[in-house]
């Protein structure tokens, strides 16, 4: 998927957390809980879509459905729900159409990399313009990181550590690759990065940098449990599962040798977006 994307117009928006990749048990089968989560989300979906009569729908699931067991299960109960198909796209895919959604909202010129940190997977690509050429999903996400190195609520050297360790060990693979094709630009999408551009805001930092998370992170160890969290901006909902994000983004960082990065507001919705888009226009 490569070329133009458009910015589609926005008439309305409709958004609601799930955390699919919060009920995944150790047999990677995803708990009812999540389940019942999940089909309460598109049964509010199947309205909004009724009232609106849309001329295409796109609906996709990403790495908490792609990692789960019992997926086959889960898509019927789904799809019978929402009333369209769901199609289970892979991580490059999943990076693909990222890639898209980023140049969609930030017109995207030169050469740049783009980092996306989801629940259970974290996308990372390199591209020129608007064609990806270094794409890559890797297996891990705030969700999921959240639950393995800080399930307890704890947060101290030797977990952060851990998981600062395990993120690095997932992307060294790819360092040469997305080194060689170089950036200009860092630009990072989705809930982690909004995450701390409100805590930075509020707090008046002038730029995201490694440094500046880097520090972050010490405050956290410092407050010592998930719930004593209370940096000026921080919202309710990303506190359960900002370590998991930020010791990932910092591992990325660190690895590709990254000094500062900024944030778009475009991801994977607004790369479906930009497909339909084109489909149609066509």
């Amino acid at each position: 998927m490569t070329g133009f994307f458009p910015k589609p117009r926005i008439l309305s928006q409709h958004k609601q957390k799930v955390r699919l990749a919060d009920g995944l048990n150790d047999n990677d089968s995803i708990d009812d809980a999540a389940i019942s989560r999940g089909i309460d989300c598109l049964t509010l979906f199947a309205e909004e879509l009724k009232r609106f009569q849309p001329f295409a729908v796109k609906a996709v699931a990403t790495a908490a459905l792609r990692k789960a067991s019992n997926q086959k299960e889960l898509l019927a109960r789904f799809e019978s729900t929402l009333g369209f198909p769901i199609e289970v796209i892979t991580g490059e895919s999943e990076a693909e159409f990222i890639y898209a959604g980023v140049c969609s909202a930030s017109q995207c010129r030169d050469k740049v990399l783009v980092i996306d940190i989801g629940g259970a997977s974290t996308e990372v690509v390199a591209g020129n313009g608007t064609q990806a050429n270094v794409l890559h999903s890797l297996d891990m996400g705030c969700v999921v990181f959240q639950n393995r190195f800080f399930k307890g609520g704890e947060i101290n050297p030797d977990n952060v550590e851990l998981a600062i360790q395990a993120a690095t060990k997932l992307i060294r693979p790819y360092i040469a690759d997305y080194q060689q094709h170089g950036w200009l630009r860092v630009l990072g999408a989705s809930g982690t990065f909004r995450a701390l551009t409100e805590i930075a805001a509020a707090e008046k930092q002038p730029g995201l940098t490694q440094i500046w998370l880097s520090e972050l992170i010490q405050r956290c160890i410092r407050q010592g449990q998930v719930e004593r969290l209370n940096f000026a901006g921080l919202r309710d909902d990303r506190r359960t599962v900002l370590m998991g994000g930020i010791t990932i983004l910092l591992a990325a960082l660190k690895a590709l040798s990254v000094d500062d990065f900024e944030v778009t507001t475009g991801a994977l919705r607004e790369g479906l977006l930009a497909q339909l888009a084109n489909e149609i226009t066509a």
